[in-house]
């Protein structure tokens, strides 16, 4: 029976194993948190239940969409989607509407941005980045507006310097053009294909999904070890042999010196951060770590506030564009399904900040940055300061890779020198480094199981760059 060593419990880590499971291999999970799930996990906070940031699931797949149906023990509700943008204490429809757009910016201000469309129209901007691909969709004033304080939040890099892919992935088919038709004449046959109008979500979460998953795993005798920490992945003659292990990574005490060791293995599957574990290789030539140096990831921290009040705004949720405010989402998790309120009247909001390893709000106290939430919040006119009554702070380093300008032709030139490795996977967001949504991580770990298993030659690499095809709707 040959050995399958997984690294990271997340959707793709949990899918590929939940597939293998049931042939003939011994599968083990190493897990860094206490809790499957990745960044797709839920837990319980306030006496409610809570994800990590929202997380909804749709899929035009049907094996994908029976596979997420079958690990929800059939819980799910269908959630009617609402994401809008708040700016200027107003809230803006998102995709655009162009009558909502225009009527909510004044008389003045959409001619304006109207005129700079057609500036834009008759002189585009060039450069393959972020600016200009959605300057040239919607002007330069509502790329202002409405793109650009959210996009240099997320990223911590000015819009000129971000890798055009992230428009095209996430606002594909957008444009102020298409906007106004569709306020004068419908939309009735195109829609934006990341921008579903419902989606399928548990009743207690989206972490339900993977701890069932976790928990078929380990009733057919695969193993999950939390609290375990992945140093390096070994190789010989550019074939998979092991990983190095650490434990009790996020317990460690003065009394406690974490120990190492090697678990061998036949295949290894990494979920883990790209660079780490591209880095860990031995048999890499230098050139190649060289590139895997430049990857970079960004980091989330997540302020919960509970809320003393039922209706603050209707949306799942919203991106912040308001001056002054440093949160770019906010969440209310009230507005998803009634399992997760567990019958209690107050709303659970998380906002979103990002931040590198060496920026000031990554490296504050829990209590300045609940104290920062809760400024938002009040200035921001969502909440009265009297109305907010609890707050708790999660960190999660290194949650979205980073698309700085001409990323792709150091990371194509990394997946090359990494097909040189046998029996060696990389799937996930961040194993793949690869902007995924959660559907999209577990089809990279179905295929992966599907390659093992001699079902597939699909190359792995080559997955979730088209969103369409996971996107559009039947």
């Amino acid at each position: 029976m040959q050995k399958v060593l997984i690294i990271g419990a997340g959707a793709a880590g949990l899918s590929a194993a939940r597939v293998l499971v049931e042939s003939d291999y011994e599968v083990e999970i190493f897990e860094l948190d206490s809790k499957v799930g990745g960044l797709s996990k839920s837990f319980a906070l306030f006496e409610q239940f809570v994800d990590v940031g929202p997380h909804r699931f749709f899929s035009k797949d049907k094996r994908l969409n029976d596979f997420w149906l079958a690990h929800t023990a059939g819980t799910h509700k269908q959630v009617s989607r609402l994401t809008r943008i708040f700016y200027n204490k107003k809230f803006f429809y998102y995709p655009l509407r162009g009558f909502d757009a225009l009527f909510k910016l004044g008389f003045i201000e959409s001619a304006l941005c109207v005129l700079s469309y057609l500036k834009a129209k008759c002189k585009p901007f060039k450069g393959d980045n972020f600016e200009s691909w959605v300057a040239n969709a919607f002007g330069y004033r509502l790329y202002s507006i409405f793109f650009k304080s959210y996009t240099q939040k997320l990223w911590g890099i000015p819009c000129d310097k971000l890798d055009s892919d992230f428009a095209a992935q996430r606002i594909k088919g957008l444009n102020l053009y298409e906007a106004i038709k569709s306020a004068f004449f419908g939309d009735k046959n195109k829609k934006h294909k990341t921008l579903v109008d419902e989606f399928s979500y548990p009743d207690l979460g989206a972490g339900v999904v993977y701890e069932n998953m976790a928990a078929e795993i380990l009733a057919r005798g695969g193993k999950i070890h939390y609290n375990t920490k992945v140093l390096g992945i070994l190789t010989q003659d550019k074939k998979a042999q092991g990983i190095i292990i650490s434990d009790a990574p996020n317990n460690t005490t003065q009394s406690h010196t974490p120990s190492t060791r090697e678990v061998m293995g036949d295949i290894i599957i990494s979920t883990a951060p790209f660079n780490d574990m591209v880095l860990s290789l031995g048999e890499l030539d230098s050139h190649t770590q060289s590139l895997a140096r430049n990857l970079k990831f960004r980091n989330t921290i997540l302020v919960y506030i509970e809320v003393d009040c039922k209706d603050i705004f209707a949306d799942n949720w919203i991106y912040m564009h308001s001056k002054g405010t440093k949160t770019g989402r906010i969440t209310n998790f009230r507005n998803w399904t009634s399992g997760l309120l567990c019958g209690r009247d107050s709303s659970i909001l998380c906002l979103e900040y990002w931040a590198n390893d060496d920026e000031e709000l990554w490296n504050v106290s829990d209590e300045a940055l609940i104290e920062i939430a809760k400024k938002d919040l009040v200035e921001s006119s969502l909440v009265r300061s009297e109305q907010i009554l609890r707050g708790s702070v999660l960190k999660i380093h290194k949650s979205y890779p980073i698309y700085s300008s001409g990323y792709k032709e150091g990371l194509h030139r990394i997946y090359e020198a990494l097909d040189e490795f046998s029996n060696l996977y990389f799937i996930g967001r961040n194993g793949s480094f690869k902007y995924n949504n959660q559907d999209h991580s577990i089809l990279m770990g179905l295929v992966c199981a599907d390659k093992i298993l001699g079902k597939s030659a699909a190359n792995l690499w080559h997955i979730n760059t088209d969103y369409d095809y996971q996107e559009e709707k039947k």
